[in-house]
């Protein structure tokens, strides 16, 4: 088919549709449905993962974590294995760094949960709710390197060992308690304890709806004075340079069966993983909602492609005796197909760039609002286009059929 051929037909198509603004609108409807839920969702599930992967980065390589659960396990369906499994023990960072020589340093990780009685910081008359506090070592953002301190220090091992009551907070604590004032130095009241403020560390925002700034650090010592009763801890363990994972692993496993008093017919009743154990389980979890999401689409899509097909068969009928004419001054069945199949592909397509403009905003709109980091792929965008094309190519075909084994002279006398 020659190319100016190809365009009279294709402008015939568009011209149909210009015809028929709001019915061809509202068959469009579903397709702009269908693309706009992939591309805003894959914006948002994308800027979560590579926001998630920069933490993971941020900590280091070679950090491995022991913990005495598996990660992923949830409170509600652990075993009874598990449950009665002793707690990881604060001198076993110690043990740790002072018994593996591929071991570099330890920190000790102990929080106060939301779920336990709620916790109120005040200086003066501003109060916060529910600061996360953690208790950590003073070694801990030599391994967990996201964070730093922006104005004074980080606590030290003797203010550790001596339990000195002193915290390094994070930059919405800071908003919250000294809008106008220097924190350093100053005292702040944790529900009847006093804690001086030695440090402030740098903004880092927020990440699923939850903020990174709402830390508040004590050192392990201080924690475990002010709340005997939470000491499930866990490890982070910065492994030296050049080290290899699965021998430190093997040290570590061994030590803490030691220390554990595991028999050797047992299993290990503690756990140890890498980060990219968290970050399967974390592909994981946004590995279902994008599975979700891509059915919620393909729903939209094949409505919207049932109205495309629908609408087509309509017209067909309505134009019966101009495809009748057509075919009498010696247009080809080829011709009319193709004619009806290209209005079917451009009222695809028109709904695939209106939705991949809309799943954009939608994006925008949603990282606005919930702080939510977004990725617009030009991948995603592509693959949107296309499918919402090959929608209309599927759905284009039958109508299209229907119309070109029309019979000349039957059309020309259909009423």
């Amino acid at each position: 088919m020659k190319s100016g051929l190809v365009k009279e037909v294709f402008m015939m198509a568009l011209d149909s549709i210009k015809m028929n603004k709001l019915r061809s609108s509202l068959t469009i409807l579903g397709i702009v449905i269908g693309v706009l839920t992939i591309v805003g969702m894959v914006a948002v599930i994308e800027g979560i993962n590579a926001s998630f992967a920069q933490q993971l980065e941020a900590m280091g390589a070679n950090v491995l974590f022991v913990s005495r659960f598996e990660p992923g396990i949830h409170l509600g369906r652990m075993p009874e294995e598990m449950r009665r499994r002793k707690k990881i023990e604060f001198a076993d960072a110690a043990a740790l760094e002072q018994s593996c020589p591929s071991v570099a340093a330890v920190t000790s990780q102990v929080s106060y949960f939301r779920f336990l009685p709620p916790v109120r910081a005040k200086y003066m008359a501003n109060e916060l709710d529910n600061p996360q506090v953690i208790g950590v070592s003073h070694k801990y953002l030599q391994i967990y390197e996201e964070y730093t301190v922006e104005t004074g220090r980080f606590f030290t091992e003797a203010e550790n060992l001596n339990k000195r009551e002193v915290c390094v907070i994070g930059a919405e604590i800071v908003d919250a308690l000294f809008p106008n004032v220097n924190p350093l130095n100053k005292m702040i009241t944790l529900e009847g304890k006093k804690l001086m403020v030695i440090g402030t560390l740098d903004r880092k925002g927020k990440f699923l709806g939850q903020s990174r700034d709402n830390f508040l650090f004590l050192p392990t010592g201080t924690f475990r004075k002010f709340y005997p009763g939470y000491d499930d801890v866990i490890l982070i363990v910065k492994l030296k340079t050049g080290s290899n994972i699965a021998a430190a692993k093997d040290e570590i496993i061994n030590l803490m069966r030691l220390r554990r008093k595991v028999k050797a017919n047992e299993k290990n009743n503690f756990s140890i993983f890498t980060q990219e154990t968290v970050a399967g389980l974390y592909n994981q979890l946004t590995g279902a909602a994008f599975l979700v999401m891509i059915i919620i689409s393909s729903i939209g899509l094949v409505v919207g492609g049932i109205g495309v097909m629908n609408i087509m068969l309509v017209s067909v009928k309505e134009r019966t005796r101009e495809i009748g004419l057509r075919k009498a001054i010696g247009a080809r069945s080829t011709e009319i197909k193709r004619q009806f199949l290209y209005e079917a592909i451009v009222l695809t397509m028109t709904g695939g760039i209106i939705g991949i403009i809309c799943g954009i905003l939608l994006s925008l709109l949603i990282r606005a609002l919930s702080g939510l980091p977004i990725s617009v792929n030009i991948v995603s965008i592509v693959a949107a286009l296309a499918v919402s094309t090959s929608v209309g190519l599927f759905f284009g075909i039958y109508p299209a059929t229907q119309a070109a084994k029309l019979n000349p002279v039957d059309a020309l006398h259909y009423e």
